[in-house]
């Protein structure tokens, strides 16, 4: 009887996960900036309260700490997170813009216009592939073999 190989993702230390996380916020956060000053000078109302510090840095972050949790927990239970991932992110970073439609079709906001909301739109899909290639490399997937494969 043969003993299934496996080739298991290295565990990282809670330590280093956090340090990891650090730039990978910044890095987000440097494409929200450049994403809202670019929104700011194509004339999208300054009241747009997307667009204000405050709110893409905490948006970016808690976006970027989910994301991080979530291939995590993918990367240590799934029996293929490689496979997992690869059907679950096309699928949550789409699901990701629905607020931002919502927003745009109430226009609940004050200066909400549809150029601001392609703009935060643009702004997510940034903080995403930031984060999606940074937890690529720092935090590699591999395949583990069920039992009787």
């Amino acid at each position: 009887m043969s003993v299934p190989s496996a080739t298991v993702a290295p565990a990282r230390p809670a330590g280093l996960i956090a340090a990891l996380l650090v730039p990978i916020v910044l890095g987000s956060l440097a494409c929200a900036a450049i994403a809202a000053a670019v929104g700011t000078i194509a004339t999208i109302p300054s009241e747009f309260m997307p667009f204000t510090p405050g709110a893409y840095i905490s948006a970016a972050t808690i976006g970027v700490i989910a994301g991080m949790i979530g291939w995590e927990v993918v990367r240590r239970r799934a029996a293929n997170p490689a496979a997992v991932l690869r059907i679950l992110v096309p699928v949550v970073v789409p699901v990701s813009l629905v607020p931002d439609v919502m927003l745009g079709v109430s226009e609940s906001s004050p200066g909400t216009t549809w150029p601001g909301v392609i703009g935060l739109m643009v702004m997510h899909l940034a903080v995403a592939a930031i984060a999606v290639a940074s937890f690529v490399k720092f935090l590699p997937l591999a395949h583990r073999d069920r039992p009787g494969s």
